[in-house]
């Protein structure tokens, strides 16, 4: 982050899959909880003025009490995964209010890419056949 001097970081990073977070909940905490703070340490640390991006997702409503959710739905994360980026949302929130860094979340919903993994039920579908 020194070297390099970022304006503006997107993290995107995360174990995206549910399923695996039941697997490996460590693993997945580690990763999309922990890692999302060990990036604003950084930004803290040597970037104070880049702007940061958590990219967050549905599945912090869990089993939401309303349809369609908006930002004042009350998070039920139901998986490891929801779990961690719940933490990973409230400490972006935690890292802009105590050190005043310009950081925000998104909550994502579906989208697709074809970077996608492959157990994702929509690669299953889309994958061409011989």
């Amino acid at each position: 982050v020194r070297k390099i001097g970022p304006y503006e970081v997107y993290n995107l990073a995360a174990q995206s899959h549910v399923r695996v977070s039941f697997e490996m909940p460590e693993y997945t905490g580690d990763i999309t909880g922990l890692g999302t703070v060990r990036v604003l340490e950084a930004l803290k640390a040597v970037a104070f003025d880049a702007r940061f991006y958590q990219a967050s997702s549905s599945e912090l409503f869990g089993r939401a009490v309303e349809i369609p959710q908006k930002e004042t739905t009350p998070f039920s994360p139901s998986s490891p995964y929801a779990c961690a980026k719940a933490y990973a949302f409230w400490m972006t929130v935690n890292y802009r209010e105590a050190y005043g860094l310009f950081a925000c979340n998104g909550i994502l919903f579906n989208h697709e890419s074809p970077r996608r993994g492959e157990t994702f039920v929509t690669r299953k579908i889309c994958q061409e056949h011989p």
